[in-house]
Protein backbone atom coordinates (compact mmCIF):
# COMPACT_ATOMS: atom_id res chain seq x y z
CA UNK A 1 0.00 0.00 0.00
CA UNK A 2 3.05 2.24 -0.35
CA UNK A 3 2.16 5.58 -1.92
CA UNK A 4 -1.43 5.72 -0.62
CA UNK A 5 -2.56 9.27 -0.05
CA UNK A 6 -5.88 8.56 1.67
CA UNK A 7 -6.69 6.48 4.69
CA UNK A 8 -8.93 3.51 3.82
CA UNK A 9 -12.49 3.98 4.96
CA UNK A 10 -14.05 1.66 7.50
CA UNK A 11 -15.10 -0.24 9.45
CA UNK A 12 -15.05 -2.86 8.28
CA UNK A 13 -11.39 -3.20 7.20
CA UNK A 14 -9.88 -6.21 5.51
CA UNK A 15 -7.70 -8.60 7.48
CA UNK A 16 -4.88 -7.89 5.01
CA UNK A 17 -5.04 -4.18 5.77
CA UNK A 18 -5.05 -4.78 9.53
CA UNK A 19 -2.09 -7.18 9.15
CA UNK A 20 -0.19 -4.51 7.16
CA UNK A 21 -0.91 -2.00 9.90
CA UNK A 22 0.24 -4.43 12.56
CA UNK A 23 3.44 -5.25 10.64
CA UNK A 24 4.32 -1.58 10.20
CA UNK A 25 4.46 -1.69 6.41
CA UNK A 26 1.94 1.09 5.78
CA UNK A 27 3.14 4.65 5.14
CA UNK A 28 3.62 6.39 8.52
CA UNK A 29 1.03 9.09 7.80
CA UNK A 30 -1.57 6.46 6.87
CA UNK A 31 -0.77 4.28 9.89
CA UNK A 32 -0.98 7.26 12.28
CA UNK A 33 -4.54 8.03 11.18
CA UNK A 34 -5.70 4.44 10.72
CA UNK A 35 -4.51 2.88 13.99
CA UNK A 36 -6.82 4.76 16.40
CA UNK A 37 -9.80 3.99 14.19
CA UNK A 38 -8.92 0.30 14.02
CA UNK A 39 -8.29 0.06 17.76
CA UNK A 40 -11.68 1.69 18.42
CA UNK A 41 -13.48 -1.01 16.41
CA UNK A 42 -14.14 -4.16 18.45
CA UNK A 43 -13.77 -6.62 15.56
CA UNK A 44 -10.60 -5.02 14.18
CA UNK A 45 -9.09 -4.72 17.66
CA UNK A 46 -9.65 -8.44 18.19
CA UNK A 47 -7.68 -9.18 15.04
CA UNK A 48 -4.84 -6.97 16.30
CA UNK A 49 -4.79 -8.87 19.60
CA UNK A 50 -4.70 -12.17 17.72
CA UNK A 51 -1.71 -10.96 15.70
CA UNK A 52 0.02 -9.85 18.91
CA UNK A 53 -0.52 -13.29 20.41
CA UNK A 54 0.82 -14.97 17.28
CA UNK A 55 3.98 -12.87 17.40
CA UNK A 56 4.50 -13.69 21.06
CA UNK A 57 4.15 -17.40 20.35
CA UNK A 58 6.63 -17.25 17.49
CA UNK A 59 9.13 -15.19 19.44
CA UNK A 60 8.92 -17.65 22.35
CA UNK A 61 10.00 -20.57 20.17
CA UNK A 62 13.44 -21.99 21.01
CA UNK A 63 16.26 -21.50 18.49
CA UNK A 64 15.96 -23.93 15.61
CA UNK A 65 19.31 -25.42 14.51
CA UNK A 66 19.82 -25.80 10.79
CA UNK A 67 19.49 -29.49 9.81
CA UNK A 68 22.64 -31.05 8.36
CA UNK A 69 20.90 -31.93 5.10
CA UNK A 70 19.78 -28.31 4.65
CA UNK A 71 23.33 -27.05 5.33
CA UNK A 72 24.65 -29.56 2.82
CA UNK A 73 22.24 -28.32 0.16
CA UNK A 74 23.32 -24.75 0.82
CA UNK A 75 26.95 -25.76 0.39
CA UNK A 76 26.06 -27.61 -2.79
CA UNK A 77 24.25 -24.56 -4.21
CA UNK A 78 27.14 -22.26 -3.30
CA UNK A 79 29.65 -24.65 -4.83
CA UNK A 80 27.59 -24.75 -8.02
CA UNK A 81 27.24 -20.97 -8.04
CA UNK A 82 31.04 -20.59 -7.87
CA UNK A 83 31.47 -22.42 -11.15
CA UNK A 84 31.44 -20.39 -14.40
CA UNK A 85 28.11 -20.07 -16.19
CA UNK A 86 25.91 -20.32 -13.08
CA UNK A 87 23.54 -17.51 -12.19
CA UNK A 88 24.16 -15.77 -8.85
CA UNK A 89 22.44 -16.84 -5.65
CA UNK A 90 19.64 -14.54 -4.56
CA UNK A 91 20.23 -12.76 -1.26
CA UNK A 92 18.60 -14.53 1.69
CA UNK A 93 17.86 -11.21 3.36
CA UNK A 94 16.11 -9.92 0.23
CA UNK A 95 14.11 -13.16 -0.05
CA UNK A 96 13.07 -12.89 3.61
CA UNK A 97 11.97 -9.29 3.21
CA UNK A 98 9.85 -10.07 0.17
CA UNK A 99 8.27 -13.08 1.88
CA UNK A 100 7.58 -11.21 5.11
CA UNK A 101 6.03 -8.31 3.22
CA UNK A 102 3.70 -10.61 1.31
CA UNK A 103 2.64 -12.31 4.54
CA UNK A 104 2.14 -9.00 6.36
CA UNK A 105 4.63 -9.80 9.13
CA UNK A 106 7.58 -7.79 10.40
CA UNK A 107 11.23 -8.74 10.08
CA UNK A 108 12.54 -11.45 12.38
CA UNK A 109 9.22 -13.21 12.90
CA UNK A 110 9.57 -15.64 10.03
CA UNK A 111 13.20 -16.67 10.52
CA UNK A 112 12.12 -20.26 11.08
CA UNK A 113 9.83 -20.12 8.06
CA UNK A 114 12.62 -18.67 5.94
CA UNK A 115 14.86 -21.54 6.99
CA UNK A 116 12.15 -24.00 6.03
CA UNK A 117 10.98 -22.44 2.78
CA UNK A 118 13.61 -20.23 1.20
CA UNK A 119 17.20 -20.57 2.37
CA UNK A 120 18.93 -20.45 -1.00
CA UNK A 121 17.52 -19.84 -4.45
CA UNK A 122 20.03 -20.81 -7.12
CA UNK A 123 19.13 -20.79 -10.78
CA UNK A 124 21.17 -23.01 -13.05
CA UNK A 125 21.00 -22.43 -16.81
CA UNK A 126 18.32 -24.70 -18.24
CA UNK A 127 18.23 -26.73 -15.04
CA UNK A 128 15.28 -27.87 -13.00
CA UNK A 129 17.45 -29.03 -10.11
CA UNK A 130 17.69 -25.54 -8.58
CA UNK A 131 15.38 -24.07 -5.97
CA UNK A 132 14.98 -27.37 -4.18
CA UNK A 133 13.47 -26.55 -0.82
CA UNK A 134 12.11 -28.70 1.96
CA UNK A 135 8.54 -29.61 1.14
CA UNK A 136 9.32 -30.13 -2.56
CA UNK A 137 9.04 -33.67 -3.81
CA UNK A 138 12.42 -35.39 -3.93
CA UNK A 139 13.70 -35.88 -7.48
CA UNK A 140 12.64 -39.21 -8.89
CA UNK A 141 15.59 -41.54 -9.34
CA UNK A 142 16.75 -41.96 -12.90
CA UNK A 143 17.00 -45.57 -13.86
CA UNK A 144 18.36 -45.13 -17.37
CA UNK A 145 21.94 -46.32 -17.31
CA UNK A 146 22.45 -45.62 -21.01
CA UNK A 147 23.09 -41.92 -20.67
CA UNK A 148 23.52 -39.90 -23.83
CA UNK A 149 26.96 -38.80 -22.61
CA UNK A 150 29.75 -41.07 -21.44
CA UNK A 151 30.31 -41.31 -17.68
CA UNK A 152 33.11 -39.24 -16.18
CA UNK A 153 36.45 -41.06 -16.21
CA UNK A 154 38.29 -40.45 -12.95
CA UNK A 155 41.30 -41.52 -10.94
CA UNK A 156 40.94 -41.99 -7.21
CA UNK A 157 42.69 -38.72 -6.48
CA UNK A 158 40.31 -36.84 -8.81
CA UNK A 159 36.99 -37.56 -7.10
CA UNK A 160 36.74 -34.04 -5.72
CA UNK A 161 36.86 -32.58 -9.22
CA UNK A 162 33.64 -34.43 -10.11
CA UNK A 163 31.53 -33.01 -7.27
CA UNK A 164 30.02 -30.22 -9.36
CA UNK A 165 28.80 -32.59 -12.08
CA UNK A 166 27.55 -35.31 -9.75
CA UNK A 167 25.65 -32.80 -7.59
CA UNK A 168 23.54 -31.93 -10.64
CA UNK A 169 22.46 -35.55 -11.16
CA UNK A 170 20.06 -38.03 -9.62
CA UNK A 171 21.03 -40.90 -11.92
CA UNK A 172 21.29 -44.23 -10.12
CA UNK A 173 22.55 -45.90 -13.30
CA UNK A 174 23.02 -49.66 -12.88
CA UNK A 175 22.05 -49.42 -9.19
CA UNK A 176 18.57 -48.48 -10.47
CA UNK A 177 16.84 -47.74 -7.13
CA UNK A 178 17.40 -45.96 -3.80
CA UNK A 179 16.88 -49.31 -2.03
CA UNK A 180 19.77 -50.85 -3.95
CA UNK A 181 21.94 -47.85 -3.06
CA UNK A 182 20.97 -48.20 0.60
CA UNK A 183 21.94 -51.87 0.55
CA UNK A 184 25.33 -51.13 -0.98
CA UNK A 185 26.00 -48.39 1.58
CA UNK A 186 25.00 -50.75 4.39
CA UNK A 187 27.48 -53.33 3.10
CA UNK A 188 30.24 -50.77 3.48
CA UNK A 189 29.09 -49.74 6.96
CA UNK A 190 28.00 -46.34 5.65
CA UNK A 191 24.91 -44.79 7.20
CA UNK A 192 22.91 -42.21 5.26
CA UNK A 193 19.37 -40.87 5.47
CA UNK A 194 17.24 -39.76 2.58
CA UNK A 195 18.13 -39.03 -1.02
CA UNK A 196 21.82 -38.47 -1.82
CA UNK A 197 22.75 -34.91 -2.71
CA UNK A 198 23.88 -36.22 -6.07
CA UNK A 199 24.48 -39.60 -7.71
CA UNK A 200 25.81 -40.56 -11.13
CA UNK A 201 27.55 -43.39 -12.98
CA UNK A 202 31.30 -42.83 -13.42
CA UNK A 203 34.30 -44.78 -14.62
CA UNK A 204 36.87 -45.18 -11.85
CA UNK A 205 40.29 -46.11 -13.19
CA UNK A 206 38.73 -48.12 -16.01
CA UNK A 207 35.99 -49.73 -13.88
CA UNK A 208 32.29 -48.94 -14.26
CA UNK A 209 31.00 -47.55 -10.98
CA UNK A 210 28.45 -45.25 -9.36
CA UNK A 211 29.44 -42.21 -7.32
CA UNK A 212 27.13 -40.88 -4.60
CA UNK A 213 27.56 -37.63 -2.68
CA UNK A 214 26.23 -37.78 0.88
CA UNK A 215 25.99 -35.05 3.55
CA UNK A 216 28.82 -35.39 6.04
CA UNK A 217 28.19 -32.55 8.47
CA UNK A 218 28.28 -28.79 8.08
CA UNK A 219 30.24 -27.81 5.00
CA UNK A 220 31.41 -31.32 4.10
CA UNK A 221 30.55 -33.94 1.49
CA UNK A 222 31.12 -37.69 1.70
CA UNK A 223 32.04 -39.16 -1.67
CA UNK A 224 31.27 -42.87 -2.02
CA UNK A 225 32.06 -44.89 -5.14
CA UNK A 226 30.34 -48.26 -5.51
CA UNK A 227 30.83 -51.24 -7.78
CA UNK A 228 27.29 -51.98 -8.99
CA UNK A 229 28.24 -55.55 -9.90
CA UNK A 230 29.44 -56.58 -6.46
CA UNK A 231 28.07 -54.16 -3.83
CA UNK A 232 25.31 -55.23 -1.48
CA UNK A 233 24.27 -55.46 2.18
CA UNK A 234 26.90 -58.11 2.91
CA UNK A 235 29.55 -57.01 0.42
CA UNK A 236 31.95 -54.44 1.89
CA UNK A 237 34.32 -54.97 -1.04
CA UNK A 238 31.70 -53.34 -3.27
CA UNK A 239 32.75 -49.93 -1.90
CA UNK A 240 35.57 -48.81 -4.19
CA UNK A 241 36.20 -45.44 -2.55
CA UNK A 242 34.96 -43.56 0.50
CA UNK A 243 36.31 -40.11 1.30
CA UNK A 244 35.10 -36.88 2.91
CA UNK A 245 35.94 -33.47 1.48
CA UNK A 246 35.22 -29.86 2.34
CA UNK A 247 34.65 -27.82 -0.84
CA UNK A 248 36.53 -24.56 -1.01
Amino acid sequence: MTGMERVPMGPPWSVDLIADLHAGVLPPEVAAQLRPRVEADAEAAEILRALDATLEDLQALPPIPMPDHVAARIDAALAAEARPGIAPVVSLNDARKRRNRRLGLGGGVLVAAAAAFGIVFAVAPGGDQANNTPGDAAPAPTTNSNSASAPLSLQRNELGSAVGEVLKAQNYGPLETPDRLAGCLKGGGITSSGTPLGISPINLEGKDAVMAILPAGLGEFRLVVLDPKTCGPDQPAGVLADTTIKPR
